[in-house]
């Protein structure tokens, strides 16, 4: 089984997923499937054995999958990194692709939605997935390069700010997609339409516990008290 072919196969890792085991069935659908390519000669019991429960990020398995491989051939200790990576993979996964990726690929869409919304669906799904099947399909040769230091591949890449750059990136051209849509509707001088905006922007901001509405709104009020003295608005 080429590289390529391991990659398809990865993205029927979620198949069976279920309440009982979660991800495990396809955990062990992987192993066994490596197994027979790269003639490990694992037990088939052994293999059989992971599959009790197994839950991470689905875009970030294979790193696992490689990991427990040279764990086991190593004769050290996979099943205590499998639930390491797990958990860490989990929580690194859904800051970077849940948390920021998705929202930024949904902003840099839109914007071009407003010349062209075939290439902007187009845009989206090629820019989004890019990161999803780079790492399906790097993920085993990383994590069975480094073992149980893959998260040292993680670090060198700086991942962990990754989730953070991308929020810094969407906040801007989320500001840039609104300067452009009241250019487009024509509300440029409505004050009524900054309200609303000001709105969603206070709702959405607590929703997602970026801002304290109190805070916020006091802000508000000394922002608008000063605009009304200075300016008249």
């Amino acid at each position: 089984m080429s590289k390529f072919k391991r990659f398809i196969k990865s993205l029927f890792y979620q198949a069976n997923w279920n309440y009982e085991n979660m991800q495990g069935t396809g955990f062990v659908y992987l192993l066994d499937e490596i197994n027979k390519e790269k003639e490990f000669n694992v037990p088939d019991k052994i293999i059989k054995r992971e599959l009790s429960y197994f839950n991470t990020h689905p875009f970030l398995f294979m790193f696992v999958v490689g990991v427990w491989f040279k764990e086991f051939l190593n004769q050290g200790d996979p099943e205590s990194y499998k639930r390491i990576y797990s958990s860490a993979f989990g929580a690194l996964g859904d800051s970077f692709f849940w948390h920021a990726l998705r929202p930024a690929s949904f902003v840099f869409a839109a914007i071009i939605a407003f010349y062209n919304p075939m290439i902007a669906l187009i845009f989206y799904l090629l820019f989004f997935n890019f990161f999803h099947f780079f790492f399906l399909y790097k993920g085993f040769d990383i994590g069975f390069t480094y073992g149980k230091e893959t998260i040292s591949w993680f670090n060198k890449i700086f991942f962990n700010k990754w989730a953070s750059y991308f929020d810094i990136i969407t906040s801007f051209f989320m500001g840039l997609f609104l300067v452009v849509m009241l250019h487009k509707t024509g509300f440029e001088n409505n004050f009524n339409f900054y309200i609303m905006c000001l709105g969603y922007f206070l709702v959405g901001t607590t929703l997602a516990k970026k801002v304290d509405v109190m805070f916020s709104l006091i802000m508000v009020i000394i922002i608008t008290l000063v605009l009304k003295i200075s300016v008249g608005i």
